[in-house]
């Protein structure tokens, strides 16, 4: 047969043009021609939820399939022009043209219901095919992921960007995830079984699951600890409204944040015996091959994967050698103060011990780690900018008061401790150092056994506790901030060096080129 995909570029309709072609039919793909398509299949360019599809458009056609939907109102188009309007321009052309079989895919959470637009036109367009006339199958599928989707997508870009989920409600809305090859497989059987027309049927996975319960499937494949908290959907309808509004790639949008909650089920059975459709389960095993191909979202993650870099996160790898270096890191800088006066030389000392200790008790691929490249400094010097700003702002605020103002005064005297030229060859030595055995070693050695969140926390502790010895409190609050910012930077790019560009940079711009004070 030769079968036009109404919104054959989109994700779905992808998967069902490769379907029907697998199984020796032709694909006509109509779509608004914004998107990529195989070279070799016939295309028509028509936005349907504007304009009418012209029937010579569908010559040689012998069967119709429509996929045209939308997630959000953009670019002046609404539900009900996306739903509605482009379903009822379909059957239009189909009777010009003289088609008379239709695969009309909805979602099955439609439902009649003026306060939910999505549901609504969904529903309307469902009443526009049962009264076309034409020998017509409704596919109503649930939640749907694979290679390309939204669901597991965005999952894994938020599961990767931070240790902590908000799911919505208790996460007890229910969901029967299901694979798009099985979306795509039902397709063409209900084109090809007579016994599917005039009839509807449910597309959705064989087993019911909480959302709690897919994301938490999600972060196993993703080989990712994660915190899931309960959110309730007055907090969340607010910011997902507004991030929906400014960014087309927003994680949800209302509609999706509605259905999470009321959940999306359905009845397997009926497609199972009418169209010998085996729902593939929603599993690890199912999702893990998707999880390698998806990049962060902005780029942006301070998580680290135990499988995803081996060689910075052995599940042995150096926790022993880290415990050692934390508990040396806290006794050794306060027991030099009882001999070394000198804070710059109380530093270098500590230095001067801790790196070798870290480099020998903690095993990591240490060339690699601390290998500079033009990117990577480049990541350094703009980090070592933002930091300064950020900086600037909280000082000005701090030196507003009498006690923290007398803090920075004492910390700026340090610059005279020792002679001009042996201040900056004992900064870098002590940024080195700081960098190689709190940000690095510990760091990394913490992500991969208890995550990065953990690692943050520990690290930042640890780097803070290190420096109590130093007795001013304003730098404990800066070492804590500050400590962290640096070991997110390590787990973000996997390397030493961003962190140690920004963090030297900002100490030298701090202490001597533009001091905040």
């Amino acid at each position: 047969m030769r079968i036009a995909v109404a919104g054959g570029s989109g994700f779905v309709g992808r998967h069902v043009v490769e379907a029907l072609r697998a199984r020796g039919h032709r694909a006509l793909v109509i779509d608004r021609g914004r998107r990529a398509r195989p070279a070799d299949v016939d295309h028509v360019a028509c936005d349907l939820a504007r304009d009418g599809l012209p029937a010579e458009a569908l010559q040689g056609v012998d069967a119709l399939v429509n996929l045209v939907g939308i997630k959000r109102p953009a670019d002046g188009i609404g539900f009900g022009a996306a739903h509605v309007d482009a379903t009822a321009h379909l059957i239009e052309a189909a009777r010009a043209a003289g088609v008379r079989r239709l695969v009309h895919v909805s979602v099955v959470c439609s439902r009649p219901d003026a306060s939910l637009p999505y549901h609504d036109s969904k529903w309307k367009a469902e009443e526009l095919v049962r009264r076309s006339g034409l020998r017509f199958t409704i596919l109503r599928p649930g939640v749907i992921f694979g290679r390309g989707d939204d669901m597991v997508t965005h999952l894994v870009r938020m599961i990767r960007s931070a240790p902590v989920f908000p799911v919505v409600g208790r996460g007890d809305g229910l969901l029967q995830p299901v694979h798009v090859e099985d979306v795509a497989a039902a397709v063409a059987a209900a084109l090809e079984r007579p016994q599917s027309v005039g009839q509807a049927y449910d597309v959705v996975g064989a087993r019911r699951l909480t959302l709690r319960e897919v994301v938490e499937t999600v972060a196993r494949a993703a080989s990712l600890p994660l915190f899931i908290v309960p959110t309730p959907l007055a907090l969340m309808r607010p910011v997902v409204t507004a991030w929906s509004a400014l960014s087309a790639g927003a994680l949800s949008t209302p509609a999706q944040l509605r259905m999470l909650q009321d959940g999306m089920t359905g009845d397997p059975e009926p497609a199972r015996h009418a169209l010998g459709l085996d729902p593939r389960p929603f599993d690890e095993e199912a999702v893990r091959p998707l999880v390698a191909a998806i990049q962060p979202l902005w780029g942006l993650s301070v998580r680290l994967s135990p499988h995803a870099h081996p060689e910075d996160a052995r599940p042995n790898a150096g926790t022993g050698g880290a415990a050692l270096v934390a508990l040396a890191s806290l006794l050794l800088l306060p027991l030099l103060g009882r001999w070394i006066g000198n804070v710059w030389y109380r530093m270098a000392v500590n230095a001067a011990v801790m790196i070798p200790l870290a480099l020998f008790t903690v095993r990591l691929p240490w060339r690699r780690l601390l290998r500079p490249s033009a990117r990577l400094v480049g990541i350094g010097v703009a980090a070592a900018a933002l930091l300064y700003a950020a900086g600037a702002v909280v000082a000005r605020v701090l030196a507003a008061f009498p006690a923290t103002a007398a803090q920075m005064a004492s910390v700026y005297g340090w610059r005279e401790a020792v002679p001009p030229g042996q201040a900056l060859p004992l900064l870098i030595w002590i940024v080195v150092g700081e960098e190689i055995v709190w940000r690095t070693a510990l760091t990394l050695s913490v992500a991969a056994r208890w995550g990065a969140g953990r690692a943050l926390l520990v690290s930042a502790l640890v780097f803070t506790g290190a420096h109590v010895s130093l007795g001013q409190p304003l730098l404990l609050v800066v070492a804590l901030g500050a400590g962290a910012f640096w070991s997110a930077m390590v787990l973000r790019w996997r390397s030493a060096v961003p962190a140690l560009v920004s963090h030297l940079l900002w100490d030298v711009a701090v202490l001597f080129l533009f001091p905040y004070v």
